[in-house]
């Protein structure tokens, strides 16, 4: 089998031709993702089926189906689409859509089934249209009687082709047989030069019946009326005609089918479906769907359809030994026992549908990826009463339940997992809120419990210095300015470490920023302390505009610049560059998502060596003394914690002795 995929999203393409293989191994797949590849492919036309989106880059899939019905009328299209609508899909339907799915996670598993079940519908028409030829062939092949009789029904001549039609020899047959007489118009039946036709069926002389049709007409020879007449042996037409009625009903019934399947929810619903659309179909006093479970060997009725009450009922449980020998449907083969009265019936469930009056029983295997799941069960009180295309009725109907029982077992373990994954995200999320209100007893804590000794400490060491600055000698005023300098850098501490335990617990709503204000309020703060370095800040504007949190983006920055005029070489004048630059970012799906904005800090410090590029954003993570550059070792790891708060990205570039580049992506704001 080899089927087209058309569509411009290669991810989407690798899911369908997994989802294909998977049910298919042998499958040849072409895949289209764009105008000169399904050309080519149009031109080729080695395919059997495709399988379309709606959406595409240079047409949608309505184009694209009519241009396929339009080359290969026969070929069966799939639409697999997230983008169409119900008008859409009306319209596809009318263009000639074999089917029509959702493009999503769950019901992507339904496509090779729908595959498989459109594959089936075309070789049905196949079938069906091969019939058809095949009667068109026969009538043409057909010879046609002619006779000449008077109005009172008496027969002048015949052609042999007529004696042939009637299964006679000769001419006094006919005439000394009454069997025939209504083939004959009489003089008030038929009008002159009017034509009169009629279809009937007669019964020969061994009994046999037979379709023919009557063309007559009242004509005058020599002033006398005569009638006229040709017979065609109709009966291959009349059959032909009553097969594809019955073949048109199945067709019918088995697309009403699958209709009731996909709708069905259970197993033991798709089983009711399935048989009361079934029981029309085949002549049979019972119907029914068993379950085999062969780990426990035992066998469950799922439903049933029979007529006074004969057969097991729907729920009845049985072993696997009382059922029978399954080792012929676990090869896929139909078991057929034509007629029980004259079969040895060693196990139970033979017996006692024998003692119902059930004489002919057939088992059907239900087979689900090559494993056997269970039987289609037919019983008829007629012996030898099914045909051969009852039996493949029978199939159809069985690889249909086999497809809709496996999915619904899948629907049921989706649920199960579903489930069970809420529950582990509902006990998550009570850890958590448990963890965040042990967060929050923590930060109160810090901001009150640990904060009021730090003020009582300070206040204290500033009454020292200035009440009894006189009684302490030099060491012990160095001690009381070390203390202070202590308490001082343990408050700058709890400071960092709230704001950085804030940044995981609040929301922050997103909002478009104008970089260029926001350096500039942000410059107009650190004044003081550029000033005292001496340090020159030069920004590249414009900046360009992006989407965030004011105050957590202004922290960030802060702390970048911080950081960028801090650590230099003593002496060395800080020299900063601020600028901004556009980047594309791949998303999720792996197609190119929205332009991001790269903002870039760029000083001349003294450099981090490439191996510590990832650890210098950790918490208390410290590349140098407190004694040569000071700090709480928090302010890095508040950038990358704030920045992936708002969905972005941080990281730097840098070599000892040549300075560092820090950046921070965030998605760009379009007006």
């Amino acid at each position: 089998m080899h089927i087209l995929i058309i569509d411009d999203n290669p991810n989407d393409r690798f899911m369908i031709i997994r989802e294909m293989r998977r049910e298919f191994p042998d499958v040849e797949v072409e895949e289209v993702g764009a105008p000169e590849e399904f050309e080519q492919a149009l031109a080729a036309g080695c395919f059997d089926l495709t399988i379309t989106d709606y959406q595409l880059r240079w047409t949608n899939g309505l184009e694209i189906l009519r241009t396929l019905k339009h080359r290969y009328p026969d070929r069966p299209v799939i639409m697999f689409t997230n983008t169409g609508s119900q008008e859409i899909a009306v319209e596809a339907m009318k263009s000639g859509l074999d089917d029509y799915i959702l493009k999503s996670a769950k019901h992507l598993v339904r496509l090779s089934a729908t595959v498989k079940s459109v594959l089936e519908r075309n070789e049905t028409r196949r079938r069906a249209s091969f019939f058809e030829n095949r009667l068109q062939f026969l009538l043409n092949q057909l010879n046609v009687g002619v006779f000449r009789a008077i109005p009172d029904g008496r027969l002048l001549e015949v052609n042999s082709a007529f004696l042939r039609c009637l299964g006679l020899n000769s001419l006094d047959e006919i005439r000394s047989n009454n069997r025939f007489d209504e083939i004959f118009s009489r003089a008030g039946d038929i009008m002159p030069q009017q034509r009169r036709e009629r279809e009937l069926k007669l019964r020969r002389a061994d009994g046999s019946s037979f379709w023919v049709a009557v063309n007559e007409t009242l004509n005058t020879t020599h002033e006398d009326p005569v009638i006229d007449g040709l017979v065609e042996d109709i009966t291959g037409r009349k059959r032909a005609e009553e097969t594809l009625k019955r073949y048109a009903t199945r067709l019918k019934t088995l697309q009403e089918l699958d209709r009731s399947i996909l709708r069905a929810i259970s197993p033991t619903e798709i089983a009711q479906a399935a048989l009361a659309y079934t029981y029309p179909l085949i002549p049979c006093e019972l119907l029914d769907v068993t379950l085999f479970d062969l780990e426990h060997q035992q066998a469950s009725v799922l439903a049933v359809e029979s007529s006074d009450r004969i057969g097991f009922n729907s729920g009845e449980s049985l072993s696997l030994q009382d059922f029978g020998d399954i080792s012929i449907l676990q090869q896929n083969q139909v078991m057929l026992i034509e007629n029980l009265a004259e079969h040895p019936k060693p196990y139970h469930v033979q017996q006692r549908l024998f003692d119902q009056g059930i004489r002919l029983l057939i088992n059907v295997p239900v087979i689900a990826q090559g494993q056997l799941i269970g039987s289609l069960n037919v019983g008829a009180i007629q012996p030898k009463s099914l045909t051969e295309e009852d039996v493949e009725i029978a199939r159809e109907v069985a690889n249909q339940l086999a497809i809709a029982i496996k999915q619904s077992r899948m629907r049921e373990e989706l649920q199960r997992y579903t489930e069970q994954l809420e529950q582990l995200v509902s006990n998550r999320t009570q850890q958590l809120e448990e963890a965040n209100s042990a967060l929050e007893a923590f930060t109160y804590s810090i901001s009150h419990d640990l904060q009021e000794p730090l003020r009582a400490m300070r206040g204290f060491a500033a009454i020292l210095l200035e009440e009894y600055e006189t009684a302490l000698n030099s060491v012990g005023q160095d001690l009381l300015n070390r203390i202070a300098s202590s308490v001082e850098r343990m408050d700058n501490l709890l400071v960092d470490l709230l704001d950085y335990s804030r940044l995981s617990r609040v929301d922050l709503p997103l909002q478009p920023i104008n970089l260029n204000s926001l350096l500039t309020q942000v410059l107009t703060q650190l004044e003081p302390s550029l000033q005292q370095q001496q340090a020159q800040v030069i920004v590249s504007e414009p900046l360009l505009e992006i989407v965030g949190n004011y105050r957590t983006v202004e922290q960030i920055v802060i702390n970048l610049i911080t950081n960028a005029i801090k650590f230099v070489v003593p002496g060395v004048q800080p020299q900063v560059r601020v600028w901004t630059e556009r980047r594309n970012r791949d998303d999720t799906s792996g197609t190119l998502g929205d332009r991001w904005v790269r903002l870039w800090v760029e000083d001349n410090g003294i450099g981090i060596q490439p191996q510590y590029s990832e650890r210098i954003f950790g918490v208390f993570e410290r590349l140098h003394s407190i004694e040569a550059y000071p700090g709480t070792g928090i302010g890095l790891a508040i950038v990358r914690k704030g920045i992936e708060r708002m969905g972005g990205q941080a990281g730097m570039e840098s070599e000892i002795g040549q300075g560092s580049r820090f950046w921070i992506e965030l998605p760009e704001f379009f007006k």
